[in-house]
């Protein structure tokens, strides 16, 4: 019979999001929208042993400001770990969308699907990071596709400012059981990154990744089956005070379901397909942390979608608290692991 786990105490670990986004696009590719409102999440911590831990909580969320947190989802995780490696079950750690370049995931997940559900694994060495998930969205059901997505990103450091990285993601919508329809997208992209300080122009960043897409067993667009794409994006940090980046997208019949619409070759419209696109912003980007561990971040940007232009803003404000309840009468903070949040 398996041993009683013995808890130490639980520390909550909460953190209040505030943020405004404004997509002003108008075009074939990408509609406008405007994103606003508040998120929590509150996990209670317990360490099951040397090497487990189980986290439980709540996120709930305000988006349309109609009333206070009209949105609630559940938070539980266990968690083994030891040294760098991370295994996670239950609820997904998809901080800055694991990090995903935007013809990949779009930036605006980060808002509208906060929550995942699944498992994970991370990896974070001095020279190596990994972040390998299942996405669970929803099951197969009667009269209901099951939808999940999975992949990754795999970085290797090559030396104290070039790292080579590989991302992998795929969206599956179908199910066997009670469905026939089943359509699956994949989307690798290899790439290269470069970061270091050039004097007065501050720390500043060049990624290029050449991306492909295909999509089997049935069709989520009008046009080919396979697409290609390339992806350059450079930033500079004068005086590290802002940042101030330019990004160059070229494509080929390129098609990411989960990925930035602009990016894509297939419209809003089924009947609009434009087989080369190309896609370009300009931006600035702008960062403030304070002792507290308050973080408020902004960006603004200019877009050039082929022959269309769209512009987009947003704000974000975000807020740790903790209170610590440990059975021992102490008042620091409990960790389950080396990233633990």
């Amino acid at each position: 019979m398996p041993g009683k786990a013995r808890t130490q105490g639980i520390a909550f670990q909460d953190e209040m999001t505030f943020y405004d986004d404004n997509e002003e696009f108008n075009e074939p590719f990408r509609i406008s929208q405007t994103l606003q409102g508040e998120q929590l999440k509150s996990l209670a911590s317990v360490p099951l042993g040397s090497h487990t831990a189980f986290r439980a909580g709540l996120f709930a969320e305000d988006r349309n400001q109609d009333s206070f947190f009209v949105g609630f989802k559940p938070i539980l995780v266990f968690e083994y770990y030891a040294d760098s490696t991370r295994l996670l079950m239950g609820t997904l750690e998809n901080q800055n969308r694991h990090g995903f370049i935007e013809p990949l995931e779009v930036s605006t997940l980060s808002i509208t699907r906060p929550v995942e559900y699944g498992l994970q694994w991370l990896e974070k060495t001095e020279g190596f990071h990994s972040d390998v998930f299942l996405d669970w969205q929803q099951v197969d059901q009667i009269g209901q596709d099951e939808i999940f997505d999975y992949g990754g990103v795999l970085q290797a450091r090559m030396g104290p400012m070039v790292s080579v990285e590989m991302q992998f993601h795929a969206y599956h919508e179908g199910g066997r059981i009670f469905n026939l329809r089943v359509v699956n997208n994949y989307n690798p992209a290899l790439g290269v990154r470069f970061a270091g300080s050039l004097g007065f122009l501050g720390d500043s960043h060049l990624n290029l990744f050449a991306v492909t897409s295909s999509d089997f067993e049935g069709k989520f667009t009008t046009g080919p089956n396979w697409g290609r794409g390339l992806y350059a994006q450079g930033s500079i940090a004068p005086g590290n005070w802002v940042e101030m980046y330019g990004l160059y997208w070229s494509a080929q019949d390129f098609f990411s379901q989960e990925g930035d619409p602009n990016y894509n070759s297939q419209g809003i419209n089924p009947s609009f397909y434009r087989s080369g696109r190309s896609y370009g912003e300009a931006g600035l980007r702008k960062e403030i942390n304070f002792d507290s561990g308050i973080q408020i971040s902004g960006e603004a940007k200019s877009c050039w979608i082929d022959e269309f232009w769209g512009w987009a803003l947003n704000i974000t404000a975000q807020i740790p608290f903790e209170i610590d309840t440990s059975l021992s009468g102490s008042n620091k903070p409990m960790k389950e692991g080396p990233d633990a949040l």
